[in-house]
């Protein structure tokens, strides 16, 4: 039988990986739309300032594995 306190720990974890799975889900799609914004952007045509800006968001969107990009792309698509 479970005690108050570990009912309430179980409660506050479960409570927290709800928070957490929606943080995931918010940052899958802005990820998304990253990457399209990233597709889509001429780069001759960006003002000389954004170009490492660009630069460092391609990057990141590099970094990503190809499952993370894969279901950031969809999570976008499926709102369009």
């Amino acid at each position: 039988m479970k005690t108050k306190s570990e009912i309430n720990e179980v409660s506050m974890l479960r409570s927290e990986i709800e928070f957490m799975m929606a943080d995931r889900q918010a940052l899958l799609k802005l990820a998304g739309a990253a990457a399209k914004f990233v597709d889509k952007t001429n780069i001759a045509k960006l003002p000389m300032s954004v170009i490492p800006l660009a630069e460092a968001l391609a990057q990141g969107l590099n970094g990503l594995s190809e499952d993370t990009l894969h279901e950031a792309l969809l999570s976008v698509s499926k709102k369009r």
